[in-house]
């Protein structure tokens, strides 16, 4: 009985001793496996890291972008609007200046259709005196505007009159009125 417990011990011993043999391979292999998982690990770690810092980077242009975008967009429209203001400016200037050339040439229109041709004619003709004034009302000016309604009441009729410094040039100036229906 001696010699199967001795024999059953070495047995035990020889069995204890692959297992730590056995348990130190294991815990090589899994110290291994482990250093090269925490070497990915750290890898790993160390790619998020650089992902986070560039897109962090690429977050910070990409808000610069937009505000330069938005900086750009406020400068166009104003940009446009000083342009809308500039052209309407124009228009509202090239209204005016039609509006004084009308003006201009509509001036003896208060005196009677073709005026100017009426005018034209008188200048052109050879008269006995001095060639004949009018219509009046082209060399009247008013000092004080507060009498205008009253004068336009007593004077007005007047104001389209013409003036001779011969008598016989009067004939020839009625027969140009005649002619031109005035």
């Amino acid at each position: 009985m001696n010699a199967s417990l001795g024999s059953l011990n070495k047995a035990i011993r020889d069995f204890e001793a692959q297992i730590e043999v056995e348990t130190r391979r294991m815990e090589t292999h899994t110290q291994a496996r482990r250093d090269v998982l925490y070497r990915r690990l750290e890898e790993a770690k160390l790619v998020v890291t650089v992902a986070e810092q560039a897109h962090k980077e690429v977050c910070d242009e990409k808000r610069t972008n937009l505000e330069t975008a938005e900086e750009c967009r406020r400068k166009g429209m104003d940009t446009e609007n000083r342009i809308k203001q500039a052209q309407a400016r124009i228009e509202e200037c090239n209204t005016m200046t039609s509006r004084c050339k009308e003006r201009e040439n509509n001036s003896l229109a208060p005196y009677g259709r073709n005026m100017k041709a009426v005018l034209e004619q008188i200048r052109r003709m050879t008269w006995h005196g001095e060639t004949p004034i009018g219509p009046l009302g082209l060399h009247v000016r008013l000092k004080d505007q507060t009498w205008a309604p009253l004068l336009r009441a007593q004077l007005g009729s007047m104001m389209s009159a013409f003036a001779c410094t011969d008598a016989r040039d009067r004939p020839q100036l009625k027969r140009i009125f005649e002619q031109s229906q005035k």
